[in-house]
């Protein structure tokens, strides 16, 4: 073997100096050719894209050409730089792929934060084999291969590589994420550095600028929309904006005299039901429509329902499940596709859970998956909950409708929580029933949705006909954390007429408030379209609870009830700005001393 590598090697291409020059200043713009084809599957597709929109390809063939030198420069030998550089940029390609085929949205920045908990994500992201990306990473390896054999490398003393790396470095990372350099970076070479806000916005983006540019543009658009310290925060700012929703003393008096009196608090039960969508907001031509949704329909007549946004669409549940939880706009913390990454760690978060744990209720969340996607575990711990029930953790008879934990499982693991505890209960239910993917190889995917949703509304009416036998008060809430996303083949939105211009419909959500005792829930704003992360409020004020967080926020709700990128991407609030920052990166100063109704004299 080494004899056959050594005649190789003596061959007169791999012998000339420039044969390695050559490889190494053309490599490139091969390895842009191979990682765009990777991610698209189209070598006429990518052509084409090339023709029509040069510059945008020229400058994802410089930025490959930047890291390869850089990292050439510190490694000297070439072959081991085309490898790192390969591996990197078809790892990207390869990402992108099954991403788009998983969730329908494109590969970004901020993904990279979900690496930890890959192996959660491949339970349903349906990877496979896929020929054409298997042979152009495998040309890439033969390209190392080839570079290997020429021997090629950079020349000259240590420190003056370095510092040459050093230079290039610095201007292609000042020529990414300073928008200042960025933008008329993206002017020269015609790449499309809108910000959006939506998946169908991030298509037409995407189609601009291919993956390469694509994802650079995210890293700008991530580093530039960072989450920073309001100019008016500080103390003084926060309580002043309490003192004006500061209770009188009798409702202080009120409320102390509530906390100790015998009175039974009602049990209050959260379900954000997994990819959950009522699609008659979206067509009036559903098949068996009354049939899917009969059970829905019976326990909105028996209780309260309306409409509310959710700040996302397709994926994303923990944006919905920030917004329960905490009472907060993500739209307040950039948008990001994971908030609770922003949060400070190590600290009690003052979300909903450490709320109605002042007013003595016991605290649980169950999520039927596994407790480390998301991170969830290790981050809701600080949430304020007394047990997380992952998939692992069921006392009740556990039943799987395809892949998942069904949600009729679900609900009765709520029911064993409430008969295991005294006093009242706050239990947060994010189901996992209708998550992706909706082809089982039998069925079709829309028709295999329609029959996960029929069983959920099945489920949750069983739900409340036994919570009806309960000698406990309970408020129920229902709402779905997105609408679902179907894969690139299937043509399901477009055939019901949903498009770019009119798919802030993917972002309302019906939300039911139900009770098995005579409660008052007149307050309660059917008819108006909110964002939903009011809906806690209004649930905590109706279980016969405030603070003067809750009431600034219902202050707020007057005047902007809706704060949704969805509706209003460019607009900003400040008086919720304020609020989220400091509750969640801030200094927590609208809980002073964790106490409610607390306030400096």
């Amino acid at each position: 073997m080494k004899e056959k590598i050594q005649a190789l090697r003596n061959m007169r291409f791999f012998q000339s100096k420039k044969s390695g020059v050559m490889l190494a200043v053309v490599y490139p713009i091969v390895l842009c050719f191979l990682a765009e084809i990777g991610q698209s599957q189209s070598i006429t597709q990518i052509l084409k894209f090339t023709w029509t929109r040069f510059g945008v390809f020229l400058f994802s063939t410089l930025l490959i050409a930047m890291i390869y030198w850089i990292l050439g420069l510190l490694v000297k030998k070439m072959w081991i730089s085309t490898l790192l550089t390969g591996v990197l940029f078809m790892l990207i390609s390869a990402v992108e792929y099954h991403k788009y085929i998983v969730t329908g949205s494109h590969f970004q920045f901020g993904d990279l934060s979900m690496v930890t908990g890959f192996a959660d994500v491949t339970k349903f992201a349906r990877l496979q084999f896929n020929p054409l990306l298997f042979i152009l990473i495998l040309l890439m390896f033969l390209y190392v291969g080839v570079m290997w054999l020429t021997g090629y490398e950079l020349k000259g003393a240590f420190w003056k590589r370095c510092s040459a790396c050093v230079l290039m470095a610095g201007i292609t990372v000042i020529s990414i994420i300073v928008p200042a350099f960025f933008t008329p970076v993206c002017e020269v070479f015609g790449i499309d550095n809108t910000v959006t806000y939506n998946s169908y916005s991030e298509e037409e983006r995407f189609e601009n600028n291919n993956l390469i540019s694509n994802f650079t543009v995210s890293i700008n658009q991530t580093i530039s929309s960072s989450v920073s310290e309001p100019e008016e925060y500080s103390e003084q700012t926060i309580e002043k904006i309490l003192e004006n929703s500061k209770p009188s003393d009798e409702e202080i008096l009120a409320v102390q005299q509530n906390e100790t009196s015998e009175k039974v608090k009602p049990n209050v039960i959260f379900i954000m039901s997994e990819s959950y969508g009522d699609f008659r907001r979206l067509t009036d031509d559903l098949e068996n429509a009354d049939q899917i949704y009969s059970d829905l329909d019976a326990v909105a007549a028996e209780g309260v329902s309306g409409t509310s946004m959710v700040p996302t669409f397709g994926n994303g549940t923990v944006k919905t499940e920030f917004e329960l939880m905490f009472g907060l706009p993500v739209k307040s913390l950039g948008n990001a596709g994971i908030p609770h990454k922003l949060l400070k760690s190590g600290v009690e978060q003052d979300t909903f859970a450490n709320m109605y744990k002042d007013v003595g209720y016991n605290t649980t969340y169950i999520h039927p998956f596994r407790s480390t996607f998301y991170d969830r575990e290790d981050v809701y711990s600080e949430y304020g909950f007394d047990q997380m029930i992952f998939e692992d953790d069921f006392t009740a008879p556990v039943e799987n409708f395809r892949n998942y934990i069904n949600d009729d499982t679900a609900f009765r693991q709520a029911e064993e929580v409430m008969k295991s505890t005294d006093g009242p209960d706050y239990i947060h239910i994010t189901t996992m029933q209708n998550h992706q993917p909706f082809i089982d190889g039998i069925g079709e995917e829309v028709d295999n949705y329609f029959e996960g949703i029929q069983l959920s509304n099945q489920a949750l009416r069983d739900f409340t006909e036994r919570l009806k036998t309960w000698d406990e008060p309970v408020i129920l809430v229902f709402t779905g954390d997105h609408f679902p996303f179907f894969s690139p083949d299937c043509d399901y939105y477009n055939q019901i007429g949903i498009t770019v211009d009119n798919c802030e419909k993917l972002y309302k959500k019906t939300w039911i408030v139900w009770n098995n005792y005579e409660l008052d829930t007149s307050s309660l704003p059917t008819n108006q379209l909110f964002s939903t992360f009011y809906l806690p409020h209004y649930i905590f004020q109706l279980a016969g609870f405030s603070t003067p967080f809750v009431d600034v926020m219902m202050d707020v709700f007057e005047e902007e009830p809706l704060y949704s990128v969805a509706l209003n991407p460019t607009t900003s609030s400040e008086l919720l700005d304020l609020l989220t920052y400091d509750r969640t990166i801030g200094e927590n100063y609208s809980e002073i001393d964790g106490r409610r109704f607390n306030f400096n004299d």
